[in-house]
């Protein structure tokens, strides 16, 4: 498989809220790291995108949206590793931010996430 075909399936996953699916595009030394959660390795992505659907649902009235996530601004940068860069949105909600996703020949290798506004985990003063 290209390396791109690896991204453009991570990217599926998370758009439509398909842990099992970014999953199968992923390395096995994978990691992806969050501002608020730390790093998440491999066999702890499941259950972090499974807590990170459920802070989006929260503010989408309960309810999980569809497409999960919206991207905007995907910028590849055909290296070895390859470099992508995108906003994303929790579609419908204010829970957004940017991602730096790394990937070659053998899937993604990992991805970097600042968010743009709070995590709806925190309260803000």
């Amino acid at each position: 498989m290209q390396q791109r075909e690896w991204l453009d399936i991570y990217l599926e996953g998370w758009r439509t809220g398909d842990a099992e699916m970014s999953l199968s595009a992923t390395s096995p030394g994978f990691f992806y790291d969050d501002p608020d959660t730390g790093r998440i390795v491999r066999s702890g992505f499941l259950r972090f995108f499974a807590d990170f659907k459920a802070a989006g649902a929260s503010l989408a009235g309960g309810k999980v949206p569809m497409p999960f996530l919206d991207y905007s601004d995907l910028t590849v940068v055909d290296t070895n590793p390859a470099i992508a860069w995108c906003w994303w949105c929790v579609t419908g909600t204010d829970f957004r931010g940017t991602a730096c996703i790394r990937f070659d020949q053998s899937g993604v290798l990992s991805e970097r996430i600042a968010y743009f506004t709070s995590n709806p985990t925190e309260t803000t003063i």
